[in-house]
């Protein structure tokens, strides 16, 4: 389980991330991809299916950490094998 803090009208509230509620966003993003609503301009991502990563070069990591500094645990952290099949709806059609 993980935590986050997010800011709900003016007010940081804190959430907790159990595998349910992943497999939730997850259901609710595949849907919104099969309506085509897409939010992502990247494209060209690759998958490393050793390490259940993205696999995309050091300079595309570098720029998008700048941006969210607590990204940096998925450079390198895989994905529960549970949403394996999941992920692959999401991102490879």
């Amino acid at each position: 389980m993980s935590t986050s803090a997010v800011e709900v009208s003016g007010e940081k509230v804190k959430v907790m991330w159990d595998k349910r509620l992943i497999e939730i966003f997850y259901d609710i993003c595949i849907k919104e991809i099969f309506k085509d609503n897409t939010p992502g301009e990247d494209t060209g991502l690759g998958w490393n299916p050793i390490k259940r990563t993205i696999d995309v070069s050091n300079d595309w990591w570098e720029s998008r950490l700048k941006i969210v500094l607590k990204a940096t645990k998925f450079r390198a952290l895989g994905i529960d094998l549970e949403f394996e099949g999941k992920l692959d709806q999401m991102f490879m059609g």
